[in-house]
This record gives C-alpha cells, sequence and structure tokens, in this order.
C-alpha cells in the first residue's frame, strides 16, 4: 500500500444510503429485461380473445350494424340488410299533384223519386184480382191488377157510341162521294147529247139520288121541246102552222132548256155542299172518338191497344188494368182481392233501385260548394259496407236556405248496379269546395303521427332511413299537400313506414 491510497471507510448511514440506490437499480434493470415478454404476452392474450369471440358466434356484420347505429344521429335509423329484405319498403318521390279541398258531411241513401211511386186506382171499384206480391220485379207495362169500375164501363160505352157515329159519318160520305162521281159521268154523258134512254140504260143500277129525277126529267122535256120544234118546222114550210106556233115552241124548248141548266147547276152545287158536310160529320165523328179514348185512357193511367181492346160485353166493359209505369219491384201492396177501393188508394208501392239519390246538407260554411255544376262527381262513403267508397255525380242543389239548418240540399245521384246500396242508409259525403290547384303532395300512407307531431320517414338509401317532420294541407284519397318539411323528389317511405316507427321508437326506449 502506498502512501497516496488510503484506505477509505464509511459510516453506517452511507452504507444504508448506497445500499438503497443499488436495489432500485437492479428492480428497474429487471424490469427492463421483462418488458418485451409482457409485450408478447398482452398480445397473445387479446388475439386469444378475438380468437375466443368469434369461435363463440360474434358477428362482425352485426357488431358493425350496432357501430353504425350507435353512432347515427336520434332521428336516423339504420337497418340491418336482412330487415331490409323481411320489410320489403317501398317509396313515392314527393311530386306535384293537383290537390283540392273538400268538406265530408253526412248524408242518406233515399229513393230516386222519378222511380219511386205509389201506383194508385184511378177511380172507385172493386180490387178483382191483384197480380203481383212483394218483392216482385215486373217490367214496364205488365198487368199489376185488375178492377171492375162502372165509370170505366161508362168511359167505354162511350167509346162504343162515337164509333158508331163515326161509322155512320163515314158511310154518309162514302154515299156523297159516290153520287158526285156518277153526277159528274152523267153531266158528261149529257154534254154528249146522249138520249134519256140510253142514260137511264147506263146508270139503271148506280146510285144518283134525287139528282136523277131532276136533272133527266129537265132533260127529257128540253129534247122533247127539239123534237117537237123539229118536226114543226115542216109544216111552217108547207104554210100548215103559223109562224106563231112555231114562236110558242121555241119559248118553251128555251125555257126547258133554261130549266135543264139550271137543275144542273143546283146538282153540282147541292152534290159539292152534301160532300163537304159529310167530310165535316166524319172529322167531328173521329174528334170525338179520339176525346172519348183519352177520356178513357185518363182514367185507365195507361194506352189501350184501340186494334185489340175487348168492348164486346159489361165484364169487358168495367174492365181496369192497372199496369207497371217502369221496371222495378214491388216494395209493398195496400190491399187484397176483392176489396173494395176508392180513388187514390194505394194499390202497390213500385221502384227501381238501379240508381238511388244521395241527400246530404251543405251549411254556411260551405256554400262554395253550391256553385259546382250537374253531373260534379263526389265521393260516397259507406260505413255499413266496411267503408266501401263510391262516386255519385250531382243532380242539383237546393235554391231555399233551410231555417233550421242554415244549409241548402245537395242532391246527387248514384248507380247501384251490385244492389248493395239500399235507401235510407247513412253514409258521409265528400264534396270539393273551391278550385283544385298543384301543390307538392305524398301518399296519405306515408304520414305517421306521435306526440301530436307529424313525419314521414325519407330513403336516405344504403339502408338508412330519415325521420322528417311535415306539415300537411289539404289530403284526398290518393295524395296528402305538404306544406312544410319536404321538396320535391325527395324518396318518402310509403310501404313499410310503420315499421320504422316501431324501430325509431324502440331505440329510443334503448337509449
Amino acid at each position: 500500500m502506498t502512501d497516496h491510497q488510503k484506505p477509505t471507510t464509511s459510516s453506517p448511514s452511507s452504507a444504508t444510503h448506497v445500499e438503497g440506490r443499488e436495489d432500485k437499480t437492479g428492480v428497474a434493470s429487471s424490469l427492463l429485461k421483462g418488458l418485451p415478454t409482457l409485450l408478447v404476452l398482452a398480445v397473445m392474450g387479446g388475439g386469444w380473445m378475438v380468437m375466443h369471440h368469434i369461435n363463440s358466434g360474434g358477428s362482425s356484420a352485426e357488431e358493425l350494424f350496432e357501430v353504425a347505429e350507435a353512432t347515427a344521429p336520434s332521428d336516423t335509423l339504420v337497418l340491418p340488410e336482412g330487415k331490409l329484405n323481411a320489410a320489403k319498403f317501398q317509396s313515392v318521390a314527393a311530386q306535384a299533384q293537383n290537390v283540392q279541398h273538400v268538406h265530408t258531411v253526412p248524408g242518406r241513401l233515399r229513393y230516386d223519386q222519378t222511380k219511386h211511386v205509389d201506383v194508385k186506382a184511378p177511380m172507385d171499384g172493386i180490387l178483382a184480382e191483384l197480380i203481383v206480391t212483394p218483392g216482385e220485379h215486373v217490367e214496364t207495362g205488365d198487368l199489376i191488377a185488375v178492377l171492375r169500375s162502372p165509370e170505366i164501363g161508362q168511359a167505354r160505352a162511350e167509346i162504343l157510341k162515337r164509333q158508331k157515329e163515326r161509322d155512320i159519318a163515314q158511310q154518309i160520305l162514302q154515299r156523297e162521294l159516290t153520287l158526285a162521281k156518277n153526277l159528274q159521268a152523267v153531266s158528261a154523258m149529257l154534254d154528249l147529247g146522249k138520249s134519256v134512254d140510253e142514260i137511264d140504260s147506263a146508270f139503271s143500277n148506280r146510285a144518283l139520288g134525287a139528282y136523277r129525277q131532276e136533272i133527266l126529267s129537265a132533260y127529257s122535256k128540253m129534247r122533247l121541246a127539239d123534237e117537237l120544234i123539229a118536226n114543226i118546222r115542216p109544216l111552217v114550210a108547207a104554210g100548215a102552222v103559223s109562224g106563231r106556233t112555231v114562236r110558242e115552241r121555241e119559248g118553251e124548248r128555251q125555257l126547258a132548256e133554261t130549266s135543264f141548266r139550271t137543275a144542273r147547276d143546283q146538282a153540282s152545287f147541292a152534290i159539292e155542299q152534301s160532300k163537304m158536310k159529310a167530310e165535316a160529320n166524319v172529322s167531328e165523328a173521329n174528334r170525338q172518338l179520339n176525346l172519348a179514348w183519352q177520356s178513357l185512357e185518363t182514367l185507365l193511367g195507361y194506352k189501350e191497344n184501340k186494334d185489340t181492346v175487348n168492348l164486346s160485353n159489361e165484364d169487358a166493359l168495367s174492365r181496369l188494368e192497372v199496369r207497371a209505369p217502369f221496371s222495378g219491384s214491388v216494395e209493398s201492396q195496400g190491399f187484397a182481392n176483392n176489396e173494395r177501393v176508392m180513388r187514390g188508394d194505394s194499390l202497390v208501392v213500385l221502384a227501381n233501385t238501379d240508381s238511388l239519390s244521395v241527400e246530404a246538407s251543405i251549411r254556411e260554411s260551405d256554400w262554395s260548394a253550391v256553385a259546382l255544376q250537374p253531373e260534379t262527381e263526389v265521393s260516397v262513403l259507406v260505413p255499413a259496407l266496411d267503408d266501401r267508397v263510391f262516386t255519385a255525380k250531382v243532380r242539383y242543389f237546393g235554391r231555399e236556405v233551410q231555417a233550421d239548418t242554415n244549409s241548402v240540399p245537395l242532391i246527387a245521384r248514384i248507380e247501384n248496379s251490385e244492389g248493395l246500396l239500399r235507401p235510407g242508409m247513412f253514409v258521409r259525403v265528400t264534396v270539393p269546395i273551391g278550385e283544385a290547384r298543384q301543390a307538392l303532395s305524398i301518399k296519405p300512407e306515408s304520414v305517421l303521427q306521435h306526440e301530436n307531431e307529424k313525419f314521414v320517414f325519407v330513403d336516405m338509401n344504403d339502408g338508412a332511413f330519415k325521420r322528417v317532420g311535415v306539415s300537411t294541407g289539404q289530403a284526398s284519397e290518393d295524395w296528402v299537400e305538404v306544406t312544410e318539411g319536404l321538396s320535391m323528389g325527395q324518396l318518402v317511405v310509403t310501404h313499410g313506414a310503420f315499421l320504422l316507427k316501431s324501430e325509431l321508437l324502440l331505440q329510443g326506449e334503448g337509449e
């Protein structure tokens, strides 16, 4: 050991401090040496957990959906492919459509008053036979009932009387026409200078009436005067007869000719007058006969076939047939066979329900509907037929405002070809108010409501659907006007919208 090398000595405290430093350094060194091993173990443990999760059946697609759903906004739904395929969602673009304000009012179905009548007895009598029964269908002109009525008998007897008078007038006219024709033929022979014997022979079997004696007698006297003059002229030339005698014979001949011409003129005038009078009598007889038929038909209520009507006996004369004024069904009957009926008594009620009337009241707030033109279509909902909707056409609006309801009646015609509608049914009538206009519209089934808020689901594609609040306006069966919330062309879910609402509510409960 040299002089400059001195042994060192330490106190106890110094020794302890040095030992502590040495111990810490050793632990850190140990940790640093074991860090790689720890990292390897951690990685292996994580991999084991992942493999264990995969092997236990976990779905990475569902986990991704859950992650996407968790990160999606609260008003948006993202559905997996399985739910999309199962739900079969359908969407329709928001688009411009004609919309019109409508108002639904209560109403009733009624008989068409033009096709619902009481078939009444036209006069007093006995109901001999009721042909039809309630529920039976009849056609126009079918026999409904038979009555026996003395009044009808008198009306038919009047017809018989007028027919006889007409026949007599026609016979007289025919005779006058024959006399006029024969007289014209006689005049032609007279103009030819035929002898009386020839004329008598030609018209021995032909009627000339009193004109035969008047004309032929005057003609015979004129012919005789001609013969006397012709015979006396040679005697005058021989001086056996004086000229005075000749002049007397010529004067007689002129008188005979005058009488003959007068007879012909009077006969022509008389025959023409008689013919005109006979024609007038025939016309008057026909008029009286027609009036008798009209009186009978007024009592009967229908037109009888004049060619086939039976007027041969008293039973036929008093027979009154009541016929159907239109085709329809017998709703009810009021009398039985052999009962006495009075004029105006209802025999049967006949109705045709192929079309009915819809009656509704339009109140003051909807009086603009009164401007609707006839044949305008209105919708009629029938609750009794599972809310089935029919179409009716406006016939007219009442002119008078009803004081108790401050409304005017609406009458529309509704077809009932299926026979489902019955008079008295309660209905709801939807009446258009004002003019139609273009507006952004969506399908009615797209509009949902929750806590007094209306909303729709907009298809965002790729399985995403966004809840969008909307404000609606006018609505019809096919379209609903959207006043706020949507723009033209956005795809709005129709089929499956309620399912999306349920999913959204479940998502809210989960949160």
